[in-house]
């Protein structure tokens, strides 16, 4: 039958809810029948796109459809929230690929049109706390869609080949619902098949996967791991995107503690000492600290106490360092070590309320020594 693909496209995203979907393979099958001559039927269906309005493909109270659940134990197999809020703070250089990832996505009827193929996937691979979770939901936020997000404790099964059924039976879910899939710790179920301390189980759940996400076709999927050396090769060929989230630079530390901050102004040189004090941790790092001290002050009608934030990120980088009077001398050497180029005499001298004079008279103690 001719224009079977256009006419069965079109069906599956009016099944979906997906107008933009229905759009474009409606506009790719009017310009087919242009070409075989068609005109009356090519013309009546680019009236048709012409009188309809776009609307938005998802409103959190449009999507009822239950999330699938495991069959033995009906557990669900994902969380679908409204990302709503979400605000991640990237380098430029992640900023802007990620907006080509939006760009390509929310240009997939002309992807269409051109019958260029669609396969929005994105893998996001690095430390913990560097925003991996953030980020899935402000890609959804951007695009208008609820996120998914699996579950992988209900995912994977003891029972034989359950752990197949339960990723294809989500997958076929997110293919009929739009959204955008998050797979987070995605090295559970893509671990690299030559692992020789893995069961031939959980090897042919990486094949299930893998022939799962290839018949996803248009679905947004992103996936996440704290560990990308642990993933199957072929897994790198089934993304077309992907980002290493690495421990956030000055800048973008700065632009995170501003906005934690957003309700508690500071002046541009605290932001700054807090933005210089924090080298070396992750974002959530930096929230838990700053969110536990907010509380406190919050509780106890305080304002913000700059050398007190000041110590409790230091603190937490170096749990030796407690500034107590008894061990000065050994915790202000301990500061250098921890980063000289901050942590100056001036510095020294007023974390622990003492004079220049007696901090330079330590710091030459420890030089000689």
């Amino acid at each position: 039958m001719d224009y079977i693909v256009e006419l069965s496209k079109i069906i599956k995203g009016a099944l979906a809810g997906d107008q933009k979907s229905v759009s474009a393979y409606t506009e790719l099958l009017s310009v087919k029948l242009e070409e075989s001559g068609e005109n009356r039927a090519a013309k009546s269906l680019k009236a048709l796109l012409k009188h309809t309005s776009p609307s938005k493909t998802f409103s959190p109270n449009s999507l009822n459809r239950p999330v699938p659940v495991e069959k033995d134990n009906r557990f669900s197999l994902a969380d679908k929230t409204d990302p709503s809020g979400s605000v991640v703070f990237m380098a430029d250089r992640d900023d802007k690929l990620i907006d080509s990832f939006i760009r390509y996505i929310n240009n997939k009827e002309k992807l269409a049109s051109a019958e260029v193929p669609i396969n929005p996937t994105l893998l996001l691979y690095g430390l913990p706390g560097t925003g991996k979770s953030k980020l899935a939901a402000n890609i959804a936020q951007r695009l208008e869609l609820p996120l998914v997000t699996a579950r992988a404790d209900a995912l994977i099964s003891s029972y034989l080949g359950s752990t197949s059924k339960n990723i294809r039976s989500l997958l076929e879910y997110a293919k009929e619902e739009p959204c955008v899939l998050f797979l987070d710790e995605f090295d559970a179920i893509a671990k690299a098949r030559d692992d020789k301390n893995e069961i031939g189980e959980l090897k042919r759940v990486v094949v299930s996967l893998l022939q799962n996400i290839d018949n996803l076709e248009d679905t947004i999927l992103v996936a996440a791991t704290n560990h990308e050396h642990l993933l199957d090769p072929a897994i790198g060929r089934r993304f077309h995107y992907k980002i290493h989230m690495k421990l956030p630079d000055v800048s973008v530390r700065e632009k995170i503690i501003k906005y934690l901050l957003r309700n508690f102004p500071l002046d541009e040189y605290e932001y700054q000492t807090l933005s210089q004090v924090s080298k070396g941790m992750s974002g959530a790092e930096i929230e838990i600290i700053i969110h536990d001290y907010l509380r406190e002050i919050v509780i106890h009608d305080r304002t913000i106490d700059l050398l007190e934030l000041l110590k409790r990120f230091v603190k937490s980088l170096n749990s030796k360092i407690t500034f107590n009077n008894e061990n000065k001398s050994e915790e202000i050497k301990l500061l250098r070590d921890m980063n000289s180029d901050f942590f100056t005499g001036k510095v020294i001298s007023q974390i622990w309320g003492i004079s220049p004079s007696y901090v330079s008279k330590i710091l030459k103690g420890i030089k000689n020594d």
